[in-house]
């Protein structure tokens, strides 16, 4: 731990610059910057359950456990941190549950938090591994484990020396819930053989039991190209104008709206027509592309979509989750970079409920010949929607694991 902690506060001013312009860059304002610094204090009263999510995914992941738990525990405060404002977005606080920007894992900062919030238990989404949190709440013998457990391929390949912190860290939880078996092996394979491991499955599968019928905010049939990252969008698009469905629309929703200004400087505006949402720009019989660029829609865009690609899959990022599109009963296109998603992606090819294209080159055949065959877009898509329905009960059993360390 000492080598950790000398590590992290050589790299302060780094981080502290990183967190400030962070928060002008997504406007994330003044409290993201003292929440994360550590220099305000949160204000609970009595003990809490506490949930730590990452990013948006996670944070999703968050929720449907905290809808479940606080069936169990009704007069239990929840409490919720994240890293982002685009996550923190996600949540409505109540008298039940509370928001926080988890404070760097600065030794007496995160130690000063946990005194603070007094959790009777810390649950950790995924995949986040922070030593000093994780030491504090062993010593404190507040009970901490990993929910939907998976280990990403920047941890994994990570060098010795940060393997070994990792290593320590992992042991001292006490319980680790994995995804899948796959992620199971990878924990053992970073933290050894003794770790506390179980295999639940993937409570993504739990997140869209229920579907709330959404407006259409497009005028237009439309096909969705879903959560791209950086040079997919123009590889979709150079693909999508290829293909002879022009009465058809191609939306763009990129994983991270802000980076609009990006995304226009890598595409020949001058050849395409193209309408904004967030300047509330029409969309006309002329227009090819509608790029959606704002948060809290998708789900409208996925209902009423004829059928998604789903991005970070064209690119080395390991695929973004298809399982919300799965359960509109949509067809799903992925390209060949699903890391992210390895069992899922391997049942869904499986069962006929997926498809996968190699590189950007095969898009515009499946394009085509999904525009052209309604009987073939709903085959893939009552596949991917069947095996939604058989996992629906994965977060109950998650919760039933948590309660047996909640004293």
């Amino acid at each position: 731990m000492f080598k950790y902690n000398l590590f992290l506060y050589l790299l302060s001013p780094f981080l502290i610059i990183r967190i400030v312009f962070s928060a002008l860059r997504r406007k994330s304002g003044l409290k993201f910057i003292m929440q994360r610094l550590g220099w305000a204090n949160p204000k609970v009263n009595g003990e809490t359950i506490w949930i730590h999510a990452s990013s948006i995914g996670e944070t999703k992941i968050a929720l449907t456990l905290y809808s479940k738990l606080s069936l169990l525990y009704p007069e239990t405060l929840f409490f919720i941190t994240t890293t982002t404002s685009t996550s923190k977005s996600l949540i409505t606080e109540s008298k039940k549950l509370k928001h926080y920007y988890l404070p760097l894992d600065w030794l007496l900062t995160i130690k000063r938090f946990i005194t603070l919030i007094k959790p009777k238990i810390c649950i950790v989404i995924e995949t986040e591994i922070w030593p000093n949190l994780i030491n504090i709440c062993n010593k404190n013998k507040i009970p901490i484990m990993i929910v939907n457990g998976r280990i990403s391929s920047k941890t994994s390949s990570a060098n010795n020396l940060i393997k070994s912190i990792y290593k320590t860290a992992l042991q001292k939880i006490d319980l680790i819930m994995c995804k899948s078996e796959l992620e199971e092996e990878n924990f053992k394979s970073l933290g050894g053989p003794k770790l506390k491991t179980e295999v639940i499955g993937n409570i993504k599968f739990s997140q869209y039991n229920t579907i709330a019928n959404q407006d259409n905010i497009i005028n237009k049939k439309y096909v969705l190209a879903l959560s791209t990252h950086p040079d997919e969008e123009r590889q979709i698009i150079t693909e999508w104008l290829k293909t002879y469905g022009k009465k058809v629309l191609l939306v763009i929703a990129p994983r991270h709206p802000e980076r609009l200004g990006d995304i226009l400087s890598d595409l020949p505006l001058d050849m395409l027509e193209i309408a904004i949402r967030s300047k509330n720009e029409r969309i006309r019989s002329s227009t090819q592309i509608y790029i959606a660029d704002t948060i809290g829609e998708t789900e409208s865009l996925i209902e009423h979509s004829e059928f998604i690609f789903v991005g970070g899959s064209l690119v080395d990022h390991g695929g973004q989750n298809f399982l919300e599109a799965a359960s509109y009963g949509k067809s799903i296109i992925v390209g060949p970079y699903m890391y992210n998603f390895i069992s899922e992606t391997e049942e869904f090819l499986k069962n006929n409920a997926m498809i996968m294209v190699k590189s950007s080159n095969t898009l515009k055949h499946v394009f085509e010949r999904l525009l052209k065959s309604k009987q073939r877009r709903e085959l893939f898509g009552e596949n991917a929607k069947k095996i939604m329905i058989a996992k629906k009960d994965i977060v109950d059993n998650y919760c039933k694991t948590i309660k047996r360390f909640i004293s």
